[in-house]
């Protein structure tokens, strides 16, 4: 891939680190920020029947929807806004950046349980969501340069395996000890990343294939040059199409059983553990999805196939678990079951991603390129909780929202069709 004003890398030279160690590395931080980010969603209640009274506002099933989907949002944004770690990362260095993200989005957590009102979890929330963006922008262009060739999609496919699995653990956690800790201890909790940064700092170097950088030939301007542009702007359209999708579908899953357990009668504790229950259940699809992708992209022969049949996959079991399952039938047995194919569906996508995204961009606009799709998709994406807290406490329903809401995935099928396909070619200098 030629790009006008951009010059290209380094070639390869052989790492110091094993490859599965970079993996497990970059995995691990990659986890972890799958672990804070997922807290939100299994203590929203607990937290915003504190929080709101605190701040003055009435605590009701309604403003809990509503207040819940702008901070969603709100995180979100903050999310939206680490673009500027992606430029980072390039100019910078991989690892570098890496460990300043890790610090950023776990402090930040633990912060949130520090909270006494509606803003200042708001701030640190938004803070939050700002380091956790920026750790995808430098983690997977750290991963595809340091790895082989050869191994290069295999790893990239599994990487986002580290999401589910940090999902997985939160949803333990809230299981066996949200009870004890509190929806404080919760995001107390989230400080333990940072952990991370002194091993990232002494024991990972930076890869060669990002070396040597020229700052004057470094310029975001190069993402929208003639023969880039158009990759740069589906790259964030389909972005913003699953990131939307997402936040507008399975992590509502707890909010919804919470909500509709405690209306019925059941105990806070029980319904709590029903949410955390549904998280586990979501992410066992999720983690298969990823675990397959690279065995689905190498069968399909074509990135463009698979985003396709997730997409519309993505649509079917949303309507499927939420309007049929929940709205029509009634069921929580079903939807319980529809979950897994929900999670394998909508975040699994995600793995896609991880291996395709690098693949657009040559290496010294990798990170900005990654991580100006990954956030502008987070911008347009944002909108998706805030909308699905507005039409549940207009229309009384959360799976009517999140049915309405999934059309997205429709959207984002033009933007397949505009993206590179970049299946079996080596990774762009």
């Amino acid at each position: 891939m030629t790009i006008t004003g951009v010059a290209a890398s380094a070639a390869t030279a052989p790492s110091a680190v094993s490859p599965r160690k970079i993996f497990w590395v970059t995995w691990l931080g990659w986890m972890l920020d799958g672990f804070d980010s997922s807290i939100y969603g299994y203590v929203l209640v607990a937290a915003l029947s504190e929080l709101l009274p605190a701040s003055g506002i009435a605590v009701s099933p309604a403003n809990i929807g509503l207040y819940g989907g702008i901070l969603f949002s709100i995180f979100m944004l903050g999310w939206a806004c680490s673009m500027v770690w992606g430029w980072a990362a390039d100019r910078y260095g991989r690892v570098r950046i890496m460990c300043w993200t890790v610090l950023v989005y776990s402090l930040f957590t633990a912060l949130c349980g520090l909270s006494t009102g509606i803003v200042m979890f708001a701030i640190f929330r938004f803070i939050a969501g700002f380091g956790i963006g920026g750790e995808w922008a430098a983690g997977t262009p750290l991963l595809h340069e340091s790895v082989p060739e050869e191994t290069r999609v295999r790893y990239a496919g599994w990487l986002h395996t580290a999401t589910p699995t940090g999902l997985f653990l939160a949803a333990l956690v809230a299981l066996g000890a949200a009870g004890t800790l509190g929806w404080r201890g919760m995001f107390l909790l989230g400080i333990l990343p940072a952990l991370l940064i002194a091993y990232l700092r002494l024991n990972v170097p930076e890869p060669q294939r990002s070396r040597p950088l020229d700052p004057s030939q470094q310029s975001v301007t190069a993402l929208f040059a003639p023969g880039q542009a158009q990759t740069t702007w589906a790259a964030a359209m389909m972005m913003a199409c699953i990131i939307f999708g997402l936040w507008s579908s399975n992590f509502w899953a707890p909010t919804v059983i919470i909500t509709k357990l405690t209306s019925a009668g059941a105990t806070h504790a029980h319904a709590q553990a029903m949410g955390a229950v549904a998280g586990l259940v979501t992410n066992v699809g999720t983690l298969l999805g990823c675990l397959l992708m690279p065995a689905i992209t190498e069968r399909l022969g074509s990135r463009r196939k698979t985003a396709v049949l997730f997409f519309v996959g993505a649509l079917i079991s949303v309507v499927v678990a939420y309007e049929v399952a929940i709205a029509r039938l009634d069921s929580l047995t079903l939807f319980f079951i529809a979950l897994p194919v929900l999670g394998f569906f909508t975040n699994g996508v995600f793995g896609l991603f991880t291996i395709w995204l690098p693949e657009m961009f040559p290496s010294m606009l990798r990170g900005a390129g990654s991580g100006f799709a990954f956030s502008l998709g987070r911008i347009l994406g944002a909108a998706g909780p805030t909308l699905i807290g507005m039409l549940a406490a207009a229309t009384g329903s959360f799976p009517l929202a999140i049915s309405m809401l999934s059309l997205i995935y429709l959207v984002g099928l033009p933007f397949i069709a505009l993206a590179p396909e970049t299946a079996r070619r080596p990774l762009a200098r």
